[in-house]
């Protein structure tokens, strides 16, 4: 209604119950009905203007209007909602009635008699021609009926409905039908039956073989029914219009969740306020087979993980090495997020830097082995940081970094000479590992590059923005990127976590003891078979740091034989022990320092012959093939740090020398009597003593371990 005045009759509805004005009071008062639970009330009417102001208070649509079949109890909906939505021919027809009664609007309402009415048709008549005073009495097409029902009826809509336009389209009570079934209701409840069969059993079909499947139920019905009251079959155009209406997918099999994922509408996702509000995580294999700097020949496709502030779109930080995706991965690329970078642009030669730190206040993350664990929770718990999980098959939840792999892949690495690209149908003949001549080192330089000289500095559509301006503005406000306590705490926090009972010769863990004075005086203050937890980094396990619980404090304790476990990663460490394993021997330091030179040579060997994508890659693993530290933050001296990674070179004896040097710490008898060394090659000279058997590894590259894109040390190192 587009004209409404409160009078009595008028209806309403008053967040979600029907009122009905009965009476008119003085002093702007209004008796009021609830139609809905009963009752009579006297309200203000400025009272009613302020709920229809907010959007409570809806106003009955007059009968002309009024959407019919609807469950709202009082019609509030109109039949049409846009006038201009209807055909122009409509339009035009409702614009020359609007003209013919406003005369009669204009007098007052006393004054519309019948005889006033009649006057007005015959004045009316006299201006059209004598042909159309013979058909005016007749059905004659839209746009020329005009006669003394026909004005009244239009006049009477158009006062009912308030004075809306909508009143007067011809045959607004037919278009209001427009959709409904006009079948019989057996027929309709026959063809509703069908439909929803082929809905809940989508398969490839046509319309005639749903169309038959009505035919075939209408006539079984049929052989039950008397001549005289036999149910008569739509036809096939029918079926159509009901299948194209509501039912279009009966016609194909069911969407898979790609195709219904493709299809689904796009929003905006979660709104941000500042940075650092959310940061999402993600990580994939590169579209790019990179090659070892020495021999030049191809390794494999390292792995990225990769860390994305949502609000200014700007980079938090990055892992790149062949560590497979696991909770190592994803708590490196955490700390590196964390971290400041300050020396980017003297180590990797950009132009800007690189201004991200700070701790995160809601990490995202997907429901992969790699960050679902309860180290990486553990450490966001401590650190103040929500861990988002999200649902499972629902990458769109977190669509800044998915987005950037793509940007990432078409922006840099499909540019790269040794890509693999995404899609097999643009790879055409195009031999990736033939062309593949960047080193991990050159594309680590390069993706830096990319990130802060490229990527951050360009438009971005989704942001509107430039992703290291919206940075810099936010920090310019005022915010600040909070950080924990110790840079020291927060790299141990993010290491993984192991359970042991303190024994005599300290904690066993993967066949290595740590012991060191203060865990020995932790033991003696603890009860009998207590279990301390400890920390662990997985690409150097030369040293563990224990949770000490009476003190709450973390104990740096290192390996109790420095001269195998420095350096050495778990995976490379497991790797040795298998081997030790094979043999049937008893896993002892000295058979550990045989088997890893062994080992180390027969990999060194193999590396340089192999040209298999998947065994050089291995091989790189477990040589250490990585990129160089980031950065090397500040940490407490009171807190030794892990032994090097690249033991210092030590020259290679003479040809005079036959017999190496004594070790230089005691040998235990016990475990020298169980040490068994190696088979020694016929062809080679005689293998030194089991004790000496590390000196072999001074010309062996050790450094880099697991991608060398480790949790970084603390600046107490002494190397």
């Amino acid at each position: 209604m587009a004209r409404i005045l409160f009078t009595i009759g008028v209806r309403y509805k008053l967040r979600g119950e029907v009122f009905a004005v009965t009476q008119i009071l003085v002093g702007g008062m209004v008796q009021v009905e609830n139609q809905s639970f009963g009752g009579m009330f006297t309200v203000a009417v400025n009272d009613l203007v302020t709920a229809w102001a907010r959007g409570d208070l809806v106003f009955a649509v007059p009968p002309p209007l009024a959407r019919k079949d609807t469950n709202d109890p009082l019609g509030t909906d109109y039949t049409y909602t846009d006038f201009q939505g209807l055909p122009l021919r409509v339009q035009a027809e409702a614009w020359r009635r609007y003209q013919i009664i406003l005369p009669l609007l204009r007098q007052k309402s006393a004054e519309r008699s019948l005889h006033a009415i009649n006057a007005y048709v015959e004045a009316l008549r006299g201006q059209f021609s004598e042909h159309m005073q013979q058909e005016a009495s007749k059905r004659v097409p839209i746009g020329h009926a005009l006669s003394r029902p026909s004005i009244w009826r239009w006049l009477s809509s158009f006062v009912t409905s308030g004075h809306d336009i909508r009143s007067l389209a011809p045959n607004l009570e037919a278009r209001a039908r427009k959709g409904e079934t006009r079948l019989d209701r057996e027929v309709e409840a026959i063809v509703t039956a069908v439909l929803a069969e082929c809905a809940a059993h989508p398969m490839k079909r046509s319309v005639n073989d749903v169309y038959l499947m009505v035919v075939n139920r209408i006539a079984q019905e049929n052989r039950t029914r008397p001549d005289n009251d036999r149910i008569t079959t739509p036809g096939n155009t029918t079926v159509y219009r009901r299948i194209k209406s509501s039912h279009a997918a009966i016609l194909s099999r069911r969407k898979s969740r790609l195709e219904e994922q493709a299809d689904a509408p796009v929003d905006d996702g979660p709104t941000t306020t500042r940075v650092l509000e959310r940061v999402e995580m993600d990580n994939t294999l590169l579209d790019l087979f990179v090659v070892d700097e020495e021999d030049r020949l191809p390794i494999g496709r390292p792995l990225l993980t990769y860390a994305l502030d949502v609000h200014s779109g700007l980079p938090c930080g990055v892992y790149v090495g062949f560590e497979p995706a696991s909770a190592f991965t994803a708590s490196a690329c955490t700390y590196h997020s964390i971290m400041p970078k300050p020396d980017v642009q003297h180590l990797y030669e950009t132009q800007h830097p690189w201004p991200v730190f700070g701790l995160m206040e809601t990490l995202v993350v997907d429901n992969g082995k790699d960050f679902v664990n309860a180290d990486l929770r553990a450490a966001c718990g401590q650190l103040g940081i929500i861990l988002e999980q999200m649902p499972v098959r629902t990458p769109w939840f977190k669509g800044g970094v998915e987005r950037f792999f793509r940007t990432n892949n078409t922006g840099l690495i499909h540019g790269l000479p040794g890509t693999s690209f995404s899609n097999v149908l643009e790879r055409g003949d195009y031999e990736a590992m033939q062309h593949a001549c960047i080193s991990l080192t050159a594309f680590w330089k390069l993706l830096h590059i990319f990130l802060l000289d490229v990527y951050a500095q360009d438009w971005h559509t989704g942001k509107k923005a430039i992703p290291y301006k919206r940075w810099n503005e936010s920090i310019q406000m005022g915010f600040l990127p909070v950080l924990h306590t110790s840079a020291e705490e927060t790299r141990i926090l993010l290491m993984r976590t192991e359970e042991r009972v303190i024994q005599r010769a300290g904690i066993q863990f993967e066949w290595l003891f740590y012991r060191s004075p203060d865990l020995m005086r932790l033991r003696s203050l603890l009860p009998d078979g207590t279990e301390v937890r400890f920390k662990y980094d997985p690409t150097d396990i030369s040293r563990i740091y224990v949770a000490d619980p009476l003190h709450h404090r973390w104990l740096p304790v290192m390996a109790a034989d420095q001269s195998y476990a420095q350096g050495l990663s778990l995976w490379k460490h497991r790797i040795i022990n298998r081997f030790v394993q094979a043999g049937k021997r008893d896993v002892d330091i000295e058979a550990l320092a045989a088997a890893k030179a062994h080992i180390q040579q027969i990999v060194a060997e193999e590396y340089t012959l192999t040209r298999t994508s998947r065994g050089r890659k291995t091989a790189a693993r477990f040589l250490g093939v990585g990129v160089p530290e980031p950065h090397a933050p500040a940490a407490p001296p009171t807190l030794p740090a892990p032994a090097p990674a690249l033991p210092a070179p030590q020259p290679e004896p003479q040809p005079d020398q036959t017999t190496p040097a004594p070790p230089t710490k005691p040998v235990r008898k016990p475990r020298q009597a169980k040490s068994t060394a190696p088979s020694p090659d016929p062809t080679s000279d005689p293998t030194p003593p089991p004790a000496n058997l590390t000196d072999n590894l001074d010309d062996l590259d050790l450094s880099g371990w697991g991608g060398d894109y480790q949790l970084p040390p603390s600046s107490g190192d002494t190397r």
